[in-house]
């Protein structure tokens, strides 16, 4: 049985001056598990001091299975704790459930080519108001806020690296690819 969570955090304060909380995931409670293991078992039928003791026989958590750190050169870069297949084909299925929209991928060069509109950026910050909204005539498409990255999956050593590039290549420091590995961590680990 596995928990997974949100937290609300306070948003660092942008250059607007606007303050508010974002939703961020949280780290899960390995306590919080095993007592709900234990609850079901014992709804299922189990006598308490049995399934206390089932519980308590489990084991600590493995380590986790994805770590974000730095590469030599200071970019940000996931470390995956698997081999180039299996990261590969968990990459794709968490950038699925996240909901990025998947352009093209490139397995022989380990590359995912996605697409990501940031919540947070100015552009789709920015205040319309009720008369804004009424110009329907007007030819601003919600696709050129879309920014183009590239998700890099390559294997040394028996794990796995991801690294975020911007759509020419050179390693995304901004904070939207902070956001990108934030979300991709609590798929991964």
């Amino acid at each position: 049985m596995s928990h997974r969570g949100m937290q609300e955090v306070p948003r660092s304060t942008s250059p607007t001056g606007s303050e508010g909380f974002v939703w961020a995931p949280r780290a899960s409670d390995p306590e919080l598990e095993n007592e709900m293991l234990r609850r079901l078992m014992v709804r299922i039928g189990l006598p308490e001091k049995q399934a206390e003791t089932q519980v308590a026989a489990i084991k600590a958590p493995a380590a986790e299975r994805a770590v974000l750190g730095k590469a030599a050169n200071g970019s940000p870069v996931l470390t995956i704790d698997d081999n180039f297949e299996r990261a590969w084909r968990r990459v794709g299925l968490a950038l699925d459930r996240i909901g990025f929209t998947v352009v093209d991928r490139d397995r022989s060069k380990g590359i995912y080519y996605v697409r990501y509109v940031d919540p947070d950026s100015k552009e789709n910050k920015r205040e319309e108001g009720f008369l804004s909204k009424l110009m329907f005539w007007k030819s601003e498409n919600p696709k050129d806020k879309e920014e183009q990255y590239r998700i890099a999956v390559s294997e040394t050593a028996g794990k796995s690296t991801l690294t975020i590039m911007d759509r020419n290549g050179a390693p995304d420091t901004t904070p939207t690819g902070e956001r990108i590995f934030a979300l991709l961590l609590g798929q991964l680990k």
